[in-house]
């Protein structure tokens, strides 16, 4: 039996957690208290121009196994990375490459139009760009208090 090591932090631990439970609140698709994933894949979130920026390092995983959810506010990023062991004849020493089902919560820092939005998958990255949604600068009306008609 080849035991896995899995290198998770404490921290991105809790934060699994955290995103589990928030998540929730937000996805119709509830697991049995989250057991169903496996691991988190990391999560890096910057702004270029009017552009907000999310790439999340899926390595080994096929673009047919990923779902994405686009909202407003938030992402749900979802899929699967499959097992590569070749075959019964090789005897691992240590394995602590990740695999099995993930699910990933990602909360944006201002709201986005989700029709707008585009997906990359290049050398296991995958890249969300998406256009932030921009108020049109509001109008300042005077509205002026009519007597009543008593």
């Amino acid at each position: 039996m080849v035991k896995k090591i899995r290198p998770v932090s404490r921290i991105i631990r809790i934060e699994k957690e955290i995103n589990r439970i928030l998540g929730e609140v937000f996805s119709d698709n509830k697991g049995l208290l989250g057991l169903d994933e496996s691991w988190v894949p990391c999560v890096d979130i910057f702004e270029r121009g009017n552009e907000i920026i999310v790439e999340v390092e899926l390595p080994g995983v096929a673009q047919k196994d990923i779902s994405i959810l686009l909202y407003s506010n938030h992402i749900e990023i979802k899929g699967i990375k499959r097992e590569n062991i070749q075959s019964q004849k090789i005897k691992y020493m240590r394995l602590e490459r990740e695999s099995g089902t993930f699910r990933r919560f990602v909360f944006l820092p201002t709201a986005v139009i989700p029709e707008k939005a585009r997906a990359l998958l290049e050398n296991g990255v995958l890249t969300i760009i998406l256009k932030q949604f921009r108020r049109k600068k509001e109008k300042e009306v005077v509205l002026e208090i009519q007597k009543s008609e008593d």
